[in-house]
């Protein structure tokens, strides 16, 4: 029993994965850890040149939190706990207006809080990642158990219309991932990206039997090239305007919530609000574009099956399970807004009946697909704050004449 606790605490050690703080880099993933799905996050978001994390707890993201204090020495990070979700939105806002990398992490009743920033952030240009991990609601719901009831919300949250990513990781590999192409992508886009997590996938622990494909890395922004004055806001073909930081000698770098001109000042035109207008949803279009060089939808199971099952986030696992006893497909949606709809009609082909697996009382993956001209035959839902079981699973579906 000894050697077996043993065993498994070295396992489990985090630091197993810290090749030396002086070199901020991580060791291989694989053959030697198990993670949870917040400690892989955190790595991926580390990995990818974050320099500060800004929080106020609440489960289940506390734990992020409390990762990103026990190692902001090794990597130079700034972790801050301010009084409220409001000022933690704001204070990770001002990160990266100064040129740090920041992110922010919080669960449905924070997120409320954080939608104005949000949205400021949507006008304003400035780049956030959160951490949404989702639990039971509405309101305190359940805050120790689980939910994927926040979608629809965390899609269409703030006012007004600018374009975010929303990812929704399946495991800890892919937490670690897609982590880090957040982070990198809402700073070439200059968007909020969010992503979405749940209790199973942030608490759980993940063993790793290989190496990761793909290891996280930070990627090289679009910096202004000093030349003439700078704007801003700056008008180009794809949306995204060259970023500068103060301080820079003789220049103003200006930032605003209101609608405001190429050099970042408040102007009421209807010439100005058009052309910003447009500006953010250019930067839409050319993320998405970009996303289509992206594994956005993955395909698993039998592929030649007839029925597929469709799922997002943490559901991964049990509705892997299950395709490979039943014989059935299996349609992960990783990528929830820019939505991938041509790689999902892609999957779908050949699929007769498609059953939406989903932890929500709505089927709100099956709404959103609609949206899209992607019709769900059957919804298999999970709403008590549990996740699927696999039995739990096996008898629905049975329930359902699979």
């Amino acid at each position: 029993a000894r050697q077996g606790y043993e065993q498994a605490e070295q396992f489990c050690r985090i630091d197993a994965l810290l090749l030396g703080s002086s070199e901020s880099t991580l060791a291989p993933m694989g053959h030697r850890s198990l993670l949870t799905g917040n400690q892989a996050i955190s790595l991926g978001l580390i990995q990818a040149g974050l320099g500060a994390y800004v929080a106020y707890p609440m489960t289940p993201s506390s734990s992020v939190l409390d990762f990103m204090a026990r190692y902001a020495a090794d990597f130079g990070l700034k972790v801050i706990h301010p009084e409220s979700e409001i000022a933690v939105m704001l204070m990770a806002l001002g990160f990266s207006y100064a040129g740090v990398k920041s992110a922010v992490g919080t669960s449905g009743g924070g997120f409320c809080l954080m939608t104005e920033g949000l949205s400021l952030a949507g006008m304003a240009e400035l780049p956030v990642v959160v951490v949404m991990a989702q639990r039971a609601g509405p309101s305190t719901g359940l805050p120790t158990y689980t939910a994927q009831g926040d979608l629809h919300f965390v899609l269409h949250a703030g006012q007004g219309e600018f374009p975010r990513l929303v990812v929704a990781p399946g495991d800890a590999i892919e937490a670690y991932i897609w982590a880090g192409r957040a982070l990198n992508l809402a700073w070439k886009y200059q968007i909020p990206s969010i992503i979405m997590s749940d209790k199973t996938l942030s608490e759980s622990l993940y063993s790793f039997d290989g190496y990761v494909d793909e290891e996280a890395k930070e990627e090289p922004l679009m910096l202004w090239d000093g030349n003439e004055r700078y704007k801003r806001y700056l008008q180009t073909d794809s949306g995204i305007s060259p970023l500068a930081f103060p301080p820079q000698k003789g220049q103003a770098i200006k930032t605003d919530s209101y609608m405001h001109d190429q050099q970042g000042i408040t102007s009421e035109d209807p010439g100005v609000t058009r052309e910003m207008s447009e500006k953010r949803q250019k930067k839409g279009q050319s993320l998405a574009r970009e996303m289509e060089e992206y594994e956005t939808v993955k395909v698993y199971g039998q592929a030649s099956s007839n029925r597929a099952l469709l799922f997002w986030g943490s559901n991964k696992g049990v509705c892997l399970e299950a395709a490979r006893m039943l014989g059935l497909r299996a349609i992960q949606v990783l990528v929830l807004s820019p939505f991938p709809k041509r790689r999902l009609i892609e999957a779908l082909q050949g699929v007769e009946r498609l059953l939406a697996v989903e932890c929500n009382a709505a089927g709100q993956l099956a709404d959103l697909a609609a949206c899209y001209g992607i019709k769900v035959d059957d919804r298999i839902l999970k709403y008590d704050g549990r996740p699927f079981s696999l039995e739990d699973l096996l008898k629905s579906l049975g329930g359902a004449g699979i």
